[in-house]
């Protein structure tokens, strides 16, 4: 059985992502009882405001042409792809820049955060680097580059962190938080980049081909068709909460939100982005061979929840205790948020097979539809929360519509993957 699991190529590549990813997260745990003194709640929401706005614009950044680089069988179309994304990256941010611009007084007053101008700048940045960066792993997850993608990471993750703890010492605010993520997405961009061209340099400038990249363009156009538009609408639908606590309470409510899912993602992002990467090749690979999906699909999404299950519960049963211990007492509220979170970000969690199996399989237009209806039902979810109970209320039933959903993606795509087998 030991020799089984060392020579599983699949155990191999995840270990190495997890490599850089664990560095990445013990660094994000090391510091967060440091950056909770140094910064308050009202520091943390603003920065999910920020945070937010970034994830929003960066799911569509690239048209996810991205997600296509893994697929095609010839790695000419590959490479064309690779340049496609990152041009596309370029002209997004451009006009992304113009409508944060036309609309930053009307944010910063909706969103009751004072000199939003101060960090607005920061945005492009964010979402060019991020895009780039973006485009490149999933060039590395091709060339199964797991070691470069994991060094790249713990760049990412010593920058942001250093940024951020220097901010704090500074008592600049907010401001603090945001810059080390802008950075630490440039050094990471710039640190993967320099070992892509060192790696694969002559690859890219051999496959080089405009006419390649248009006829790429058509070929994979059910991307920004159905794909970048499902995405958005996840995004929105990942990130309502911050926008409508902020709209609806304070800074400190959406502080102590931002907070909770920031460290309930940390071990989720240590085993779950590993697994994303890993599983999403590897599923196009069965795929592109005619076997077995669904085998594959059940198999680690049961795993999945017997890794998440035990931190689930003890989180539900101790959450305000844990918080208020390690954090300070004034993050009890964050842990009361946080119980009910966690139950939400476990069924999450055992999504990831499921909704990876369903892009490899084209089901991008299925799920759009029902990334719409889960938006529809989280948006309605807060603001009856709001309206008719307080902070807590609402994140309680935002959490149920979440784990509701997830479970009907699981079932969805394991029994569409069923009915693959019949035919």
């Amino acid at each position: 059985m030991i020799e089984k699991i060392k020579k599983s190529v699949f155990l191999k590549n995840v270990l190495t992502l997890m490599t850089g990813t664990a560095v990445a997260q013990v660094l994000n745990i090391v510091v967060a009882p440091i950056l909770s003194r140094l910064y308050d709640p009202e520091a943390f929401g603003i920065f999910a405001v920020y945070t937010s706005i970034v994830s929003i614009f960066i799911v569509i950044i690239g048209l996810r042409y991205e997600l296509a680089i893994v697929l095609p069988k010839k790695q000419e179309e590959a490479v064309n792809l690779l340049f496609l994304s990152i041009i596309v990256v370029v002209i997004m941010t451009m006009l992304s820049t113009v409508i944060l611009f036309l609309f930053k007084d009307y944010l910063e007053e909706i969103f009751h955060i004072q000199k939003f101008n101060e960090f607005i700048w920061w945005i492009p940045i964010s979402i060019f680097f991020f895009g780039v960066c973006n485009s490149l792993n999933y060039w590395s997850t091709r060339q199964k580059g797991f070691k470069r993608l994991s060094i790249s990471q713990i760049f990412r993750s010593i920058t942001v962190v250093t940024t951020q703890v220097t901010g704090g010492l500074a008592k600049i605010g907010s401001i603090g938080l945001v810059a080390g993520q802008a950075i630490g997405n440039t050094v990471a961009t710039a640190v993967l980049g320099k070992q892509i061209w060192k790696d694969d340099g002559h690859v890219l400038k051999s496959s080089f081909n405009i006419k390649k990249i248009r006829e790429v363009a058509h070929t994979y156009s059910e991307f920004p068709k159905y794909s970048a538009p499902q995405a958005l609408v996840n995004s929105i639908s990942q990130n309502i909460a911050p926008f409508i606590l902020s709209a609806y309470f304070s800074p400190t409510v959406v502080g102590h939100y931002s907070l909770s899912l920031r460290l309930l993602q940390l071990p989720v992002i240590l085993i779950g982005e590993s697994v994303r990467r890993v599983f999403y090749q590897r599923i196009a690979e069965i795929h592109n061979k005619g076997d077995n999906l669904r085998k594959y699909l059940i198999k680690f999404t049961i795993l999945l929840g017997l890794l998440v299950i035990a931190p689930t519960i003890v989180i539900f049963l101790f959450g305000p205790q844990i918080f208020a211990f390690a954090l300070g007492e004034k993050w009890y509220e964050g842990g009361r948020y946080a119980r009910w979170m966690s139950l939400w970000l476990a069924i999450d969690f055992m999504n990831i097979p499921a909704f990876s199996t369903a892009q490899v399989l084209g089901l991008q237009k299925q799920l759009l539809y029902y990334e719409t209806l889960f938006l529809v039902f989280r948006a309605t979810s807060l603001f009856l929360g709001v309206q008719y109970f307080d902070a807590l209320g609402a994140i309680i039933l935002y959490s149920l519509v979440g784990i509701i959903f997830n479970l009907l993606l699981i079932l969805g795509t394991i029994n569409f993957s069923s009915t693959l087998l019949k035919r």
